[in-house]
């Protein structure tokens, strides 16, 4: 998700016109890692770890003791974490007194994607294309190309061939350092405009599909390209919001030609709906029957509680709790609401469930840099509680009956 604060709410609108409870101690469960080909992908955007402990004096905790945030979300269950490369600038107005938020590059992406595989996790990697700390007037819609591409973003011959090189580069770097994705996803909820030209969202030319497929079926080519160099088997995957749009999107965009493996989705019950489909199972069985592609939920998110606890604006209250879990929030609430999610999609044949934010603890950290400052929007929605604590939220992972 390319969250910035507040503006959310109104970005869903403008697309589509479409008391604490934490319970310790915690079970570490017993759990035989599953065969490669029976695997459920379960876990969580991890993004921000090192930079919160580097910068904000966050110290994730398991029972009250310190331990590597990336293990504790192995040994509850999960198996697999996504990351985001992000582009360049990492600093901005809004980055002034405080650490850039270089979190996204490549090469602390690498520190990341190492400490996962150390816990035994596997990666999905998410390429955003998109400069992190932008100016204003770098930003004048929300689309827009990074600042190194912005002069060739009307020029699709060159864009497409700057987002293979970077693809490439950044992946074989990735790989020749035994850091492997299992997923790579080209572009971040790109429901239509992509890499656009920094000019007023009024004055872009319209929407072309073409134009969409040709992008990001450069990132698809440097994926398969790498595939072929060293025998690989890394999976492609599109990443849209939201179900209602599912259908006209993979309709439009796949006949003109997009190559991709996995349909992906964000899903955020207060903000997103399934339109005309009657429940996931459907979604399921309309990707994998009608485009014969796997699905995957790639974003989602739930409360464990309500407020925060740092001076950031919070987003995504308790609208987002549907009618049938605990409401104000508890721990149970969020481990209910998952289980339940997830149970639905292994059930229909998904690939899996990826949480967004369980990592994102409140504290006095810059993540994003925009007008909001540092802290968290989200920190009523980890799988860790005020003092940093993991809480039995993060449990949903091992409740999912799997056969």
């Amino acid at each position: 998700m390319t969250h910035n604060p507040l503006r959310l709410l109104v970005i869903f609108s403008l697309l589509f016109l479409f008391n604490c409870t934490t319970e310790n101690p915690i079970r570490t469960p017993d759990r035989s890692p599953l065969e490669s080909q029976d695997v459920f992908y379960k876990g969580s955007y991890m993004a921000y770890v090192a930079h919160q402990e580097t910068f904000g004096n966050v110290i994730f905790k398991e029972n009250g003791v310190a331990k590597d945030a990336f293990q504790s979300l192995a040994d509850h269950g999960a198996n697999m974490v996504r990351l985001r490369i992000d582009n360049p600038p990492y600093r901005s107005s809004y980055t002034a007194g405080y650490a850039d938020v270089d979190f996204g590059s490549p090469e602390k992406v690498k520190i990341e994607m190492q400490r996962a595989k150390n816990a035994g996790l596997k990666t999905l990697l998410t390429f955003g294309y998109q400069s992190m700390a932008l100016e204003d007037h770098q930003k004048l819609n929300r689309y827009v190309a990074p600042l190194a591409w912005q002069t060739i973003a009307s020029d699709i011959e060159k864009l497409k061939n700057a987002l293979y090189q970077q693809t490439y580069t950044v992946l074989e770097d990735f790989i020749n350092t035994d850091l492997v994705p299992e997923i790579v996803s080209i572009g971040n909820e790109t429901n239509q405009r992509f890499l656009e030209p920094n000019m007023l969202e009024s004055e872009l030319p319209d929407y072309s599909v073409v134009r969409t497929v040709k992008l990001l079926n450069a990132g698809t080519k440097a994926v398969r390209d790498l595939n072929i160099k060293y025998g690989l088997n890394i999976k492609i995957a599109c990443h849209i919001f939201e179900a209602s749009f599912l259908e006209t999107w993979m309709k439009t965009h796949i006949r003109n030609g997009l190559d991709f493996d996995i349909m992906a989705l964000s899903h955020y019950h207060a903000w997103h709906s399934l339109g005309s489909f009657s429940s996931w199972t459907d979604v399921v069985d309309l990707v994998k029957r009608k485009y014969d592609k796997d699905f995957l939920i790639m974003e989602t998110a739930q409360l464990f509680r309500t407020g925060g606890n740092d001076a950031h604006v919070d987003i995504l209250g308790i609208d987002n709790i549907p009618i049938g879990y605990d409401n104000p929030a508890t721990t149970d609430t969020q481990k209910e609401y998952l289980k339940d999610f997830a149970q639905e999609l292994y059930d229909a044949g998904g690939l899996g469930l990826i949480y967004w934010g369980g990592e994102w603890v409140g504290s006095n950290t810059l993540i994003f840099p925009d007008e909001f400052g540092a802290g968290s929007s989200w920190e009523n929605k980890a799988f860790w509680d005020f003092n940093y604590n993991l809480h039995d939220g993060i449990n949903w992972m091992n409740e999912i009956v799997e056969q």
